[in-house]
C-alpha cells in the first residue's frame, strides 16, 4: 500500500503541473460554470416552468446532466493521461528502473491508476454537484418548491458509472504497461463514445430510462463485467512482459 501511494504521489506531482491538466481543469470549469448558469437560464424561460406535471421532465433534466457530466470529465481524463504518460515513461526507461527497485509491477500500476482516477473523480463530483445545486436553487426550487435529484440516476453517475471507468482506466494503464499502447486506448474511445450516443439513442425509443433503478443495475452489471474482464487480463502484468514491451518485444 504504501509503495503504491509513494507512486500516487509521484505522478500526481507530475501531473499537475503540465500543461494538460490545466487545460483540463480549465475546460471542466468552463463547462461547471456554462451548465450552471444555461441550464438554469433555459429552464426559467420555458412556457411550462412552474406547472405541477413537469416533474418527470425536471428529473429527467438532472439525471442527464448527474450522467453525462461524470461521464465527459472521466473519459477526458482517461484519454489525456493513461496511456501517453506511461509510454514517455517506457521509452526513457523510466518504467524499468522503477521495477528493479523492491516496487512490484501491481503496485506501480495501482499507483499510476490512482494518480489519474482519484484527480479526475474529484473534479467530476464537484462539478457535477455544483451544477446539480445551482439548477435546483436557481430554477427548480423557486419554481416548483422542491428540489430535483433523482437517486438512481445519481448513483449511476457519480457511484457506477466511476466504476466502470476506474476498471477502463487500469486496463489502459495495464496494456500501455505490458502490452500494445494502440491496444490500450480503444475500450475508452468504444465505451466513452457508446455511452454518449447509445445512451440517448436508447432513451429517445423508450429502450432506457435513465433515472430507473433497472438502469442502474444494468450499469452496475456492465461494471462489474469490466472488472471481470480487468481482473483476468492483469495476469499480463509481469515484469518481463512490461520489459519486453518497453523494448519492443
Amino acid at each position: 500500500m504504501r509503495r503504491m501511494l509513494l507512486v500516487a504521489g509521484r505522478d500526481w506531482r507530475e501531473m499537475r503541473s503540465t500543461a494538460a491538466f490545466r487545460i483540463t481543469l480549465a475546460m471542466a470549469t468552463l463547462v461547471t460554470a456554462g451548465a450552471s448558469a444555461g441550464i438554469s437560464i433555459a429552464l426559467r424561460l420555458q412556457s411550462w416552468y412552474g406547472d405541477a406535471d413537469a416533474g418527470p421532465a425536471l428529473d429527467l433534466i438532472v439525471g442527464l446532466l448527474a450522467y453525462f457530466l461524470p461521464l465527459f470529465v472521466l473519459t477526458g481524463f482517461i484519454w489525456a493521461f493513461a496511456s501517453l504518460p506511461v509510454v514517455k515513461e517506457k521509452a526513457n526507461g523510466n518504467i524499468e528502473c522503477l521495477l528493479a527497485t523492491p516496487l512490484g509491477p501491481r503496485a506501480l500500476w495501482a499507483g499510476k491508476g490512482l494518480a489519474v482516477f482519484v484527480p479526475g473523480y474529484v473534479i467530476a463530483t464537484i462539478g457535477t454537484a455544483v451544477v446539480l445545486l445551482a439548477v435546483n436553487l436557481a430554477a427548480i426550487r423557486p419554481g416548483w418548491d422542491t428540489l430535483a435529484l433523482p437517486a438512481p440516476a445519481l448513483a449511476t453517475g457519480l457511484v457506477i458509472n466511476p466504476l466502470l471507468f476506474l476498471a477502463v482506466l487500469l486496463f489502459t494503464i495495464l496494456y500501455s504497461m505490458a502490452g500494445n499502447p494502440d491496444a490500450a486506448v480503444a475500450p475508452s474511445f468504444i465505451i466513452g463514445f457508446g455511452l454518449m450516443i447509445g445512451v440517448p439513442v436508447g432513451m429517445a425509443t423508450g429502450a432506457i430510462d435513465i433515472c430507473s433503478w433497472p438502469f442502474a443495475l444494468w450499469s452496475l452489471a456492465a461494471a462489474a463485467a469490466a472488472w471481470a474482464v480487468l481482473l483476468f487480463l492483469s495476469r499480463r502484468l509481469t515484469r518481463q512482459n512490461i520489459v519486453l514491451s518497453g523494448r519492443g518485444g
